[in-house]
């Protein structure tokens, strides 16, 4: 009886030129959201992108170079500030963008992994490369608009009130474990513009 000659299965092409770098960029947010900047491993990276892991050290040589790359890839979502000609809708405009983000399957990964790892300097340094110049600029634009036109005085802190802002959306996603809702941001928004003590009464 002639043997039987079996054959191997045919191996998937590796990906090439942008789909190559696609999908080792998110495979490296997976990992990272998965096991953290300490424990990220780029032969793990390259079975789960199904390339060579030869051809990620060639062009990622370390991982601090692959971690900020598709850092930054994975926030690129920060690319304009909303200029509506109202700041309240600019703010929750911008709030909404931040909340979306955050309770996206790659931002919940990277906010958990800074919260957890914000301490590495590692880590940090590459937090802040990705989000990059537009990221601190960009939204700072809206209120910069803002005070032009007259809505906000000229010495208001605009880190702080967008601080304030993005803050209640982490304690909400991930402390509360709460979905940051329409409402929600349009009353943290409220909250940050109009403040909380009473007011009185027009025509007393």
């Amino acid at each position: 009886m002639a043997a039987v000659t079996r054959r191997k299965p045919a191996r998937r092409p590796q990906p090439r030129g942008e789909a190559f770098v696609r999908a080792v960029l998110e495979a490296t947010v997976a990992q990272l959201a998965e096991v953290g900047f300490e424990r990220l491993s780029i032969p793990e990276i390259a079975t789960l992108a199904g390339v060579n892991k030869t051809s990620v050290y060639r062009r990622w040589p370390g991982k601090d170079e692959l971690v900020r790359d598709a850092l930054a890839a994975a926030m690129r979502h920060v690319d304009a500030a909303p200029d509506t000609g109202d700041l309240r809708r600019d703010l929750v405009a911008l709030a909404r963008a931040v909340a979306d983000f955050a309770q996206s399957a790659v931002g919940t990964g990277i906010v958990r992994i800074l919260l957890a790892e914000g301490g590495n300097p590692e880590v940090r340094a590459l937090a802040i490369a990705a989000y990059g110049e537009a990221g601190r600029q960009l939204p700072r634009a809206a209120l910069a608009r803002a005070i032009e036109r007259g809505e906000l005085a000229s010495d208001v802190d605009p880190a702080l009130v967008l601080f304030t802002i993005a803050g209640a959306i982490v304690h909400r996603v991930f402390i509360e474990q709460a979905r940051a809702t329409q409402p929600f941001l349009e009353r943290v928004v409220d909250l940050v513009l109009h403040g909380a003590l009473r007011r009185p009464r027009a025509g007393r």
